[in-house]
């Protein structure tokens, strides 16, 4: 056999045994199928219903923003999962920084009826309003 066979031949089982270790990484990083319960909703779907909130206590203002006498609103996106508890908690309507926090811990305290498919409780997520307003 020829010097330059012998490298062409030995470059191909490099490159066969390269492909094959590349596609069996490719297959261990794949996630593994979700079940429903994992699948978090975007949007309401036919035979949805969107959750509901059923325990809201009302915010705290801090000291700083009520002196301050800072009123408006608080706008967060969630994760309502099945259970009915809230995760995933992000401003994205900020007001103050201060209320910005008392905003989202207090969402966090709160319950809802979640979202459901067909009849089965699912995940959505939901944006809210959290109002703060000094009376």
């Amino acid at each position: 056999m020829t010097p330059t066979r012998l490298i062409l031949q030995r470059s191909m089982i490099l490159a066969g045994a390269l492909v094959l270790l590349l596609c069996g990484i490719a297959a261990l990083t794949q996630d593994a199928p979700q079940s429903p319960s994992e699948i978090v909703y975007e949007r309401q779907a036919p035979g949805m219903t969107h959750p509901k909130a059923i325990y809201q206590p009302p915010p705290e203002y801090s000291s700083r923003a009520a002196r301050k006498k800072i009123q408006g609103n608080v706008f967060l996106s969630l994760i309502v999962n099945a259970d009915g508890t809230a995760r995933d908690l992000k401003v994205t309507q900020s007001l103050d920084k201060d209320l910005d926090n008392k905003a989202l811990e207090c969402v966090r305290k709160w319950k809802f009826e979640p979202a459901t498919k067909d009849g089965t409780p699912v995940a959505m997520r939901i944006v809210v309003e959290v109002n703060f307003h000094l009376y």
